[in-house]
């Protein structure tokens, strides 16, 4: 796992964090309103040092994370216009009639390359992060709901 991939998963985490205390932050709120009935109560109304600092990191993760992809999407921009370079060239043996020529070492390393990118923007922009949260959650509703007594044939 690339130094991208662990920085990426542990942003998507703190990210996590921080929205379930941003909700907590709100729940605070609806209930001081639900008690008072006055939505403008200044005590309910004004934002907290503590939930200031809770926005304030999620900006700044926000824009470690798209300055990151930034660097990712910079990255493959260069090496798809040498795998474009190589595609041409393959095009160019295929109109003259010619076999298809493997691929070279070269075009080898830059597909590699990109797809190490691919994966590694997977990582930093949450989308592993979201998968094995939906995986547990799945995971959990299916443990929860079945059992060796509700487990029967209509569950194939």
């Amino acid at each position: 796992m690339t130094p991208r991939m662990k920085r990426g998963l542990e942003i998507s985490a703190r990210e996590a964090e921080l929205v379930k205390a941003l909700a907590d932050f709100d729940r605070q709120r609806t209930r001081l309103f639900q008690e008072t009935g006055v939505r403008q109560s200044g005590e309910e109304s004004a934002v907290s040092p503590e939930e200031r600092a809770v926005r304030a990191e999620l900006r700044q993760l926000t824009a470690e994370r798209a300055a990151v992809l930034k660097e990712i999407a910079d990255e493959q921009a260069r090496l798809q216009a040498k795998q474009s370079a190589f595609d041409r060239v393959r095009a160019k043996e295929k109109a003259a009639g010619r076999r298809k020529a493997p691929a070279s070492r070269a075009e080898e390393k830059v597909r590699a390359r990109l797809a190490a990118l691919q994966r590694e923007r997977a990582y930093v922009d949450g989308t592993v992060h979201r998968d094995r949260e939906l995986g547990r959650l799945q995971e959990a509703i299916w443990w929860s709901s079945h059992d060796p007594e509700t487990f029967d044939s209509g569950d194939w």
